[in-house]
């Protein structure tokens, strides 16, 4: 019996889904005869090396992928390889029926398919790790979930043990979403058959949005506030959250910034860089907002700007927060993300207009926007009039 000739290939049929993507399959061929088996890995034909037979750097996880290719080829190579020294050359009906039985082993758990999927994914490394975090809730759920397991019973009951465990609505409705995207993924890779939803009759919890924001006066607090001897480590930390609350940056969007991002116009500043999040492009006149306030505050990083946008994680700058608002003596409770909120909130106060202001944020839907003209009731309106 011949040996089996094992290969990486990439979009055989010519057939792209609607993502353009195809499947990475392993090519098996024995004398004429040719069986291909699925990786499961999906990708674009410009992220494929045909002829090294691995994923392009281009790929954000091009190593893992790679690793993780190379691992299905050695065990298919591996398994032939037993065979010949038992003197039974695997023919590839054998190697389809190992290949059949052992992937029905590992499809019998809901959670490595989860798994694979996040570690294979472009999500951004945060995203994956909140991701885990309710793969881990999973298993602690049915630690045999599998994907025959999904029905409306299922998910209701998932959703009591994540209340049992007394969650906030907002945490719980963002595990079930999570659910929801494996659920999803799994029906495109037709793991689960398509027409069986089982979210179908399920309604989402509805959520209680809080927009935590600081009145002008608070906000003029933090901008007197003089931190200095043991407390100076964290000026660094006040002025780059003063600063998204002058443009509504994000954590995410303010560390991916760099010098290159502060463009002239006409002689004066303008901010304009592409969401993380959303990619939407923002462009902002550093100039008209707030007085030019953070132009004042990049005056004082000008001969190193990109290391004012170089900061710690996003859960220390929280722990700063809290000390430099008590310092401040300020009592609304803040994160890093109040400056966005506080920056939006603010404006349309002053009278800008929403559809403005949702250019400004960078918001892909103007509901999201219209929130905030939705917070003010009149007595935070009568103190922001008593602080204009």
């Amino acid at each position: 019996m011949e040996k089996i000739c094992f290969k990486l290939v990439l979009n055989r049929e010519n057939n792209l889904n609607a993502n353009k993507m195809s499947m990475v399959e392993v090519e098996a061929r024995q004398v004429s005869k040719t069986v291909y088996l699925p990786t499961n890995v999906y990708l674009k034909p410009i992220q494929w090396n045909k002829d090294e037979q691995e994923v392009l750097p281009s790929h954000p996880n091009h190593e893992l992928l790679n690793r993780f290719l190379q691992e299905c080829m050695l065990k298919l190579e591996w398994k032939e390889l037993q065979m010949w020294k038992n003197d039974t050359p695997l023919t590839l009906e054998q190697l389809i029926s190992y290949e059949n039985n052992n992937t029905n082993e590992n499809s019998q758990l809901f959670t490595d398919f989860c798994r694979k999927y996040i570690s294979s994914s472009r999500k951004r490394e945060s995203t994956k790790k909140n991701l885990m975090t309710t793969v881990k809730l999973i298993d602690a759920y049915d630690a045999d979930t599998s994907f025959k397991s999904f029905t409306y019973e299922y998910i209701m009951g998932f959703e009591h043990f994540l209340s049992s465990k007394n969650f906030k609505v907002n945490t719980i409705i963002k595990h079930i979403k999570h659910l929801r995207s494996f659920y999803n993924e799994a029906m495109n890779r037709e793991l689960i058959k398509q027409g069986e939803d089982a979210f179908r009759k399920y309604k989402m919890l509805k959520g209680e949005a809080k927009y935590t924001f600081l009145l002008p006066d608070e906000l003029q607090k933090l901008e007197n506030l003089s931190l200095e001897g043991k407390n100076r480590r964290m000026l660094h930390t006040l002025d780059a959250f003063l600063f998204c609350c002058y443009t509504g940056l994000r954590y995410s969007d303010f560390c991916s910034l760099r010098k290159e991002n502060l463009v002239y116009i006409n002689n004066n500043v303008w901010l304009i860089y592409k969401s993380v999040k959303t990619e939407v492009e923002a462009k902002l006149p550093l100039y008209l907002l707030f007085n030019g306030n953070a132009m004042s505050i990049l005056e004082r990083y000008k001969y190193n700007i990109d290391t004012f946008f170089r900061i710690r994680s996003n859960s220390s700058i929280d722990k700063d927060l809290i000390k430099i608002k008590n310092l401040a003596g300020i009592n609304t409770h803040i994160s890093f993300h109040t400056a966005r909120h506080t920056n939006a909130t603010l404006l349309v106060y002053k009278g800008v207009n929403i559809t403005t202001v949702q250019k400004l944020l960078g918001h892909k839907n103007i509901k999201t926007t219209q929130h905030y003209a939705d917070i003010l009731p009149q007595g935070i309106v009568n103190d922001l009039e008593k602080n204009a």
